[in-house]
């Protein structure tokens, strides 16, 4: 089963200060319990081809940086959760105003294995859009 999602939200900052949010490194300061293993390089500075791995488990999920083009506002990961599933994950920044940013999160998911077909048959288009609609809030929590 393979299925693609994707979804826009806006960001109260500036593109420049909303992009970095969403490097591995950015991320930990405001996704509850994200905290990458990283490998190459062990820094975690987002850069193509860098390795780092999440969760544990039968959810342990290695990650790899394909594109990172901050200039652009664009980077693309391959992500692995062993006979679960992959995708590739693409998140793009643009300004929306001067002071707000839209971001467009996009996941290319296929599954694996049975594991990965019944993840992918309850995430729903709907529930994509509630996930990825809740970063603002904790982005801006994070901040508070």
């Amino acid at each position: 089963m393979r299925k693609q999602y994707r979804h826009e939200i806006v960001v109260d900052r500036p593109v420049d200060e909303a992009f970095p949010l969403f490097t591995p490194r950015g991320e930990e300061s405001w996704v509850p319990g994200w905290r990458p293993d990283y490998f190459a390089p062990e820094d975690g500075e987002t850069q193509k081809d860098m390795l780092f791995a999440t969760g544990e488990g039968n959810e342990r999920t290695w990650w790899t940086c394909l594109a990172y083009e901050p200039e652009k506002h664009r980077v693309r990961y391959l992500r692995l959760t062993p006979e679960s599933r992959a995708a590739f994950v693409e998140v793009r920044c643009k300004a929306h105003d001067v002071g707000s940013t839209m971001v467009t999160v996009g996941y290319d998911m296929q599954a694996l294995g049975p594991s990965g077909d019944a993840y992918i048959e309850t995430m729903t288009d709907a529930a994509f859009a509630a996930m990825i609609g809740d970063w603002p809030r904790l982005i801006e929590s994070a901040a508070a």
